[in-house]
């Protein structure tokens, strides 16, 4: 069961990488060489999982490679086939399936397009699919099983590096050879390229590895950090317009939720009127620069502020905003601050439904500019993505920063006991105003990121079910959590956005998956340690209770 567990992790991650390469189309551009992309990156997710595995037996180490290996292939195969019944059913798909052809499906099949429409049979060519990612990850498992403490006898660092990266180069040569053996030409990134052009692309990416694993140990995590960035930020050119947009949406919604996780995960403030901030964001830098607000066309001489000019503009206010709402509440806990804070959010939006003169009214205000970078537009869905992620990058560090300062430390204090965090000397007016200044400050943020993102905003673009939205994405990632933030974004924010075209289905899954998680993972999919500790402390407490009644 332990081996099934330490297996499942990757395996899930190794799922989620060919998913997404298969959404973006990956396999119409590389034809059947992507079955051999998929096969390089089992074998070094399997090597990398059971190197790190140390001390476990040979078979523990196969068994787990196998399991990385077939749940993503098997996985892999089931959606090819649900696409090729698709395909053979002629049912149209959403934008965002839109790359998933059926030259997508002959790819991963062996079969033309022509058969995949004509309904002929994939399951022998899904067979061989899942066969060849199995027996990559299998390989990767042996692998990692040579003996490589006898490198610690070399003397050489250099060639205790250069021996240490020969593994990762096995897919790269077996790839080249398939290739050199059956494709003399291959369509890639447009152009076409011969062998030796993608022998030129191995070779660098080998070097690359080689770098990697020449660095020294303390640096890794940085190493990976530099990798992961790189990769995250050549997502937007990979993606169709659809795509970025669905992202940047999630973006935005991350930044909330790092706000709100300030408020309620690390404070253990319950705000449910959070969506106020936002609004007061939005609609600040909308007042401010669109061409129909009142502001613009009533005050002579006036011609409007740009994005950056606006944006700490609206920081200011979303501050202002959050400090006006922590002093009524200094005294409340619990279902009392629940309780008056969406009155809160309530209240800005009626605010902004009824002041028809200054705010548009259910109209709202339209025409909202997008951010200019030296006379350059920033207004498609890919720039607005690159400027969110800009953004959460900030938003995170800062998040991250306050958690390990000494008021991250009052917050969590705070949350457990207010009456000893006072007693220990932690002044709570100043805390908890701190917490809800922060948080309306992230979310102010994103609100502006909305307002540009959207053209136009309304009134009801801001209604209780966003700060219940957000409330859930922290929840289900996990309370105090950052990493969880960006997990539950994903699950409940950009997944119903793909699965629109289902919209009667969308609503009843999210009911069951939150009730599901309540159930099964109250803690959420990435919580915090202290979270899962608090959570599972009386579990602990209980068995040697149990053992000392059973005897």
């Amino acid at each position: 069961m332990r081996t099934f567990v330490s297996g499942l992790r990757p395996a899930l991650i190794v799922f989620a990488i060919v998913l997404y390469l298969n959404l973006i189309g990956f396999p119409l551009k590389f034809g059947s060489v992507a079955i051999w992309v998929f096969a390089a990156v089992l074998f070094l997710f399997s090597f990398v999982v059971s190197r790190r595995a140390k001390g476990s037996s040979p078979i523990l180490a196969i068994t787990r490679s196998l399991i990385i290996g077939l749940l993503p292939s098997l996985g892999l195969a089931l959606l090819t086939y649900v696409f090729a019944l698709m395909q053979a059913s002629q049912v149209t798909v959403q934008a965002v399936f839109a790359q998933i052809l059926p030259p997508h499906t002959a790819a991963l099949t062996g079969l033309t397009g022509e058969q995949v429409i004509a309904g002929e049979s994939v399951l022998p060519g899904l067979a061989s699919l899942v066969l060849i990612l199995t027996s990559a990850s299998v390989l990767g498992g042996v692998v990692s099983l040579l003996p490589y403490e006898k490198l610690k006898t070399i003397h050489s660092e250099k060639t205790q590096s250069l021996l240490s990266t020969l593994p990762l180069l096995v897919p790269m040569a077996l790839f080249t050879a398939y290739l050199s053996l059956k494709l003399p030409s291959v369509q890639l990134f447009g152009s076409q390229e011969n062998i030796f052009g993608l022998l030129l692309l191995y070779i660098f990416f080998g070097a690359s590895l080689f770098a990697l694993r020449a660095i020294p140990q303390g640096n890794a995590k940085t190493s990976f950090m530099i990798v992961a960035m790189l990769a995250t930020l050549s997502v937007p050119l990979l993606n169709d317009q659809f795509q970025n947009s669905v992202l940047g949406f999630v973006v935005i919604f991350i930044i909330m939720g790092i706000g709100l996780n300030i408020v309620v995960g690390f404070a253990g403030l319950l705000d449910l009127g959070y969506v106020a901030f936002f609004a007061v964001g939005a609609y600040s830098y909308a007042l401010l620069s669109s061409p129909d607000s009142w502001i613009l066309q009533n005050v002579p001489g006036f011609e409007g502020v740009t994005f950056w000019a606006g944006l700490p503009i609206a920081i200011v206010l979303g501050l202002i905003a959050g400090i006006l709402l922590g002093i009524p509440v200094l005294r409340l806990r619990g279902d009392y601050l629940a309780i008056v804070t969406l009155g809160f959010g309530e209240i800005i939006r009626l605010i902004l439904l009824n002041l028809r003169e200054y705010t548009g009214g259910p109209g709202g205000v339209i025409g909202v500019p997008p951010p200019f970078i030296f006379d350059v537009s920033l207004g498609k869905p890919r720039d607005i993505l690159f400027l969110s992620l800009a953004l959460s990058a900030i938003v995170t560090f800062i998040a991250v920063r306050l958690r390990d300062s000494r008021i991250g430390r009052s917050w969590v204090a705070m949350r457990e006991d207010e009456h000893v965090a006072q007693a220990m000397g932690i002044n709570l007016v100043s805390t908890k105003l701190l917490a809800f200044a922060f948080g309306a400050v992230f979310a102010s943020l994103s609100g502006t990121l909305y307002a540009v993102r959207q053209v136009n905003i309304f009134p009801d673009n801001f209604a209780l079910d966003v700060s219940i939205n957000v409330l859930a994405l922290i929840i289900i990632g996990g309370i105090g959590s950052i990493e969880g933030v960006v997990i539950g974004a994903i699950a409940l924010i950009g997944l119903p956005e793909v699965l629109r075209s289902v919209n009667e289905y969308r609503i009843v899954t999210f009911a069951a998956l939150l009730v599901a998680m309540m159930a099964i993972r109250p803690e959420g999919l990435l919580p915090s340690l202290r979270r899962k500790r608090e959570l599972h402390a009386g579990e602990q407490e209980n068995i040697p209770r149990r053992k000392k009644i059973a005897r």
